[in-house]
């Protein structure tokens, strides 16, 4: 019985063990994604942060909570049964400059949300925005 039972301990712990190889591969792959998920710009936090809450409704999203002081925006498009969230964080970096990350999931009401790692994705959201800041910056 004792022999069962250690067998049985050891294979729960050998099966809840991670390995360390797949860990270096998520973390490096996680750092590829938010590369394209982060922009900088020259611009102050609270420019970035307007022109991100323009570009999401210009894409379609609701806003479900903006935080201009903390610089995070999270907005969501519904779409033929699937749902897209986007959270934005601004961070100053100085007197004028900014950093912007995106991140997004995507899922149906049945599932959980996916990460977006798509880099065409933000590619594109960074183009709306980069037109969007200029237009904030310009006042128009």
């Amino acid at each position: 019985m004792k022999k069962i039972l250690l067998f049985i301990m050891t294979l729960y712990f050998v099966g809840c063990g991670t390995n360390s190889r797949q860990m270096v591969i998520e973390n490096t792959q996680q750092l590829q994604v938010r590369t394209y998920q982060t922009k900088e710009y020259d611009y102050p936090k609270k420019i970035v942060a307007k022109a991100g809450v323009f570009t999401l409704q210009d894409l379609g999203f609701v806003i479900d909570k903006a935080d201009l002081q903390t610089g995070t925006v999270t907005a969501t498009k519904l779409s033929k049964g699937a749902t897209m969230r986007i959270t934005l964080v601004i961070r100053e970096k100085g007197d004028k400059k900014s950093t912007i990350r995106a991140n997004a999931q995507y899922g149906s009401n049945m599932q959980i949300p996916t990460l977006v790692e798509d880099p065409e994705i933000y590619h594109s959201f960074f183009q709306v925005l980069d037109k969007a800041i200029f237009f904030e910056k310009e006042n128009i």
